[in-house]
C-alpha cells in the first residue's frame, strides 16, 4: 500500500504538492523542487502537460518523485490519450510501483503552448476512473484477462467555486459513484464560497484536499492574457499585485496570502487537507508550512 493510500486512512491533515515536470530533459530544477518536499508532504502530483503545455511526460517524473523517497500521484488526461493508451500508462505505473492515480479531463489547448493540437478525449473523467477500476477486476477495458491484477488509489478534481455551482456538484457525484479515494480541487480563493461544495460532500466518505496556489505577478499577468485556466484571481488580489514595488515585495504577500489560506482552511474542519500549487517556489514550502503551523 502507498504512503499516500496509508495517510488517506488516517486522521492527519494532509498535505499534497503539484510540482510540474521540465519542458525539457533537465531535470535540475524539477529534481531540486522534490528536495524541498522531502519528510514534508503525503504525495506529490505530478501534472499531465498542465495548462496544455507540452512537458516532460507524467509517468517519467513520477519515476523521478519515486526515486526520491515520495510518493507520486500520477495525473492521467483523457485529452491526450485514448483508451488503449490510458490503460497501457496506468498499467505501466502500477508495474513499475505507483498505486495513486488522479484522473482528469485535462485544460483546453488555448491555454497552451500548442495550440494546433487535436484533443482526443475518448474518454471522459469519469469513464477513466470506472476503466481503472475494471482493471483492478482483472480485465482491460476491452474486457480482455489481464495477467496480475493491479490495485490503485484513484482520485479526481472538483471545482469547489464553479459558477453555477449545480452541475459541478452532479459532476462530483458521478466521480463518487464511479469510485474514488480522494479529490484534489482547483485554487480557491475564498473559502466561503467553497463552503456549500464542501457541505455536499461532508458526509460521502471521501477525502477533500483543497487547492491553494502561490499566486505572483506572473499569475497575474497570465491571467490578464486569458491563459491561466481554472478559477478566475479575484480583481483585489490582482490589483495588489500591480500596487507593490518590486519582487520580494510580491513574494512576501504571495506567501503571507497562502499560509492564511491554509490555516483558515485547517481551522475550518471542512475538509482534511490542502493541495498546494508554488509555481517554481517549492523552496518556501517548509516556510509557509511552518507558518500554518502545520510542521514545527
Amino acid at each position: 500500500m502507498s504512503k499516500f493510500r496509508e495517510a488517506l486512512g488516517s486522521d492527519k491533515f494532509l498535505v499534497t504538492v503539484k510540482v510540474e515536470p521540465p519542458k525539457g530533459v533537465n531535470l535540475e530544477p524539477f529534481t531540486k523542487a522534490l528536495d524541498a518536499m522531502t519528510g514534508k508532504v503525503d504525495g506529490v502530483t505530478v501534472p499531465d502537460n498542465r495548462s496544455a503545455r507540452i512537458q516532460l511526460g507524467p509517468l517519467a517524473a513520477a519515476l523521478k518523485v519515486q526515486e526520491k523517497g515520495l510518493d507520486p500521484i500520477l495525473s492521467m488526461c483523457c485529452r491526450d490519450r485514448n483508451r488503449l493508451a490510458l490503460c497501457a500508462d496506468a498499467l505501466g505505473a502500477y508495474a513499475m510501483g505507483i498505486e495513486n492515480v488522479l484522473c482528469v479531463t485535462g485544460d483546453y489547448f488555448h491555454f497552451g503552448d500548442a495550440p494546433e493540437a487535436k484533443p482526443v478525449y475518448d474518454l471522459d473523467s469519469v469513464q477513466a476512473i470506472e476503466m481503472i477500476h475494471q482493471m483492478e477486476q482483472g480485465r482491460d477495458i476491452g474486457g480482455n484477462d489481464l495477467d496480475g491484477t493491479p490495485s490503485f488509489c484513484v482520485g479526481c478534481v472538483g471545482n469547489p467555486q464553479a459558477v453555477p455551482l449545480e452541475p459541478q456538484l452532479l459532476k462530483i457525484d458521478k466521480k463518487l459513484g464511479a469510485g474514488v479515494a480522494f479529490i484534489q480541487t482547483l485554487d480557491i480563493f475564498d473559502l466561503e464560497q467553497a463552503r456549500s461544495f464542501l457541505e455536499h460532500l461532508g458526509e460521502k466518505g471521501v477525502k477533500i484536499l483543497l487547492g491553494i496556489g502561490f499566486i505572483t505577478d506572473r499569475e497575474v499577468r497570465k491571467a490578464r492574457e486569458g491563459k491561466l485556466p481554472g478559477n478566475p484571481i479575484p480583481r483585489e488580489i490582482m490589483d495588489e499585485m500591480g500596487s507593490l514595488s518590486g519582487p520580494e515585495e510580491v513574494l512576501t504577500q504571495a506567501k503571507s496570502r497562502m499560509i492564511e489560506m491554509i490555516t483558515q482552511v485547517k481551522g475550518s474542519g471542512l475538509c482534511h487537507g490542502v493541495h498546494l500549487t508554488l509555481n517554481g517556489y517549492e523552496s518556501l514550502l517548509s516556510e509557509i508550512l511552518q507558518g500554518a503551523g502545520i510542521q514545527p
